[in-house]
């Protein structure tokens, strides 16, 4: 299973937005095992302290299904540097791959177990859609709109109700909604909200502490069937998702622009520095207070909108230390530990602190400083 890595592109000097660092799974579990048990072992790893916020993390879609002893590694790497959470996901199209009511966890459940022990938090990505439950024209993918919002409010609860007991406590509802691309057959701001009200509704039943986000939003224009992130969380709160989420989840994307260069199609200005923003729409509708989440934030050293390595390191700096010192960010997910190749002809395969071959970019020691400073 691949989650949340399938870009599209990266922000563009030609003044528009473009998506990043998404990632939908189309593969089955590889385990042939199912059960619909929804209890896991307990674990006595805790989460960092609140006091720890904003949390520093990665987004790490490759993670899942490689071979422990490469778990294990590539999170005591990243724990070495500052690293104290992972983003990764529950799939719902993987895990009932044999069905309606079955769950085949063992993926996940090691997953989630290593990185508990490598006392990390987990932001647990709820996503995905089985064919058999998605609306009419995107079967056969797992990234079509759920045909009933109430049967994936249940998956939510299972996914909620089995890793509580491993200290999971932040669960993300989907992943860039507002992107044609990851929500098909075409971004619904309307059906996004009902997906999350059954969500928060049913974590929030069998746990009630559960911090519920949004899921991530991508650094979208109105354009091609997308729906810019602003535009759609102004359209969400019009569908009733006030009340329905603990932060709001942003994928800030700003590359070329750093961070700290405002622009009006920069990701990163939009959540707070353009005339209409993130943070002044939900000011607007009573929600100045919730943070916002950035799950994933990054810049490609390779493809077509490469920036280069040392371009990416200062990108992620400024990232990190602009989390640190506003008091409305909760967390930042950096995108992503290792490049998954090294095609010129996309940006996707470039987003790595890490070479694909495994040797530090310069991004890898200036994150250790930022994260440090």
């Amino acid at each position: 299973m691949v989650l949340l890595s399938a870009s599209l592109g990266g922000a563009v000097q030609a003044q528009q937005n473009l998506v990043i660092a998404v990632d939908s799974s189309t593969d089955a579990a590889t385990s042939t095992t199912t059960a619909t048990s929804t209890t896991a072992a307990t674990s006595t790893t805790t989460d960092p302290p609140v006091s720890g916020r904003p949390v520093i993390g990665i987004s790490l879609p490759a993670l899942l299904g490689e071979p422990a002893a490469t778990q294990q590694a590539w999170l005591a790497n990243l724990a070495s540097i500052g690293v104290t959470s992972i983003r990764t996901g529950a799939d719902w199209a993987d895990i009932s791959y044999a069905g309606p009511g079955t769950y085949d966890w063992s993926q996940l459940d090691e997953e989630v177990s290593l990185i508990r022990a490598a006392g990390m938090s987990v932001d647990m990505v709820v996503t995905g859609t089985p064919a058999w439950e998605a609306v009419p024209g995107v079967s056969g993918t797992d990234i079509g709109q759920p045909a009933d919002p109430a049967a994936f409010g249940e998956f939510a609860a299972a996914v909620a109700q089995r890793y509580a007991p491993e200290g999971v406590q932040d669960y993300e509802i989907w992943n860039e909604p507002n992107n044609a691309a990851f929500w098909q057959p075409a971004p619904n701001p309307a059906a996004y909200v009902q997906v999350l009200q059954a969500s928060y509704t049913d974590i929030k039943s069998v746990d009630p502490s559960a911090f519920v986000i949004t899921g991530g939003l991508a650094p979208e224009s109105n354009a091609n069937g997308d729906i810019n992130e602003v535009t759609f969380l102004q359209d969400m709160y019009a569908d009733g998702a006030e009340g329905y989420f603990d932060a709001l989840g942003d994928h800030p994307d700003s590359y070329p622009a750093l961070p700290d260069t405002d622009e009006l199609w920069s990701g990163w200005s939009q959540m707070d520095s353009t005339p209409t923003s993130l943070e002044s729409v939900m000011a607007a509708n009573g929600d100045a207070d919730k943070p916002i989440w950035i799950t994933e934030v990054g810049a490609p050293t390779g493809g077509p909108d490469s920036v280069g390595t040392a371009g990416q390191a200062e990108e992620l700096t400024q990232a990190i230390e602009n989390a640190k010192e506003s008091s409305w960010i909760g967390a930042v997910y950096l995108y992503t530990y290792e490049d998954s190749g090294g095609n010129p002809a996309t940006d996707e395969d470039w987003f790595g602190l890490l070479n694909a071959d495994g040797s530090q970019k310069p991004a890898w020691a200036a994150v250790a400083a930022a994260i440090a400073g």
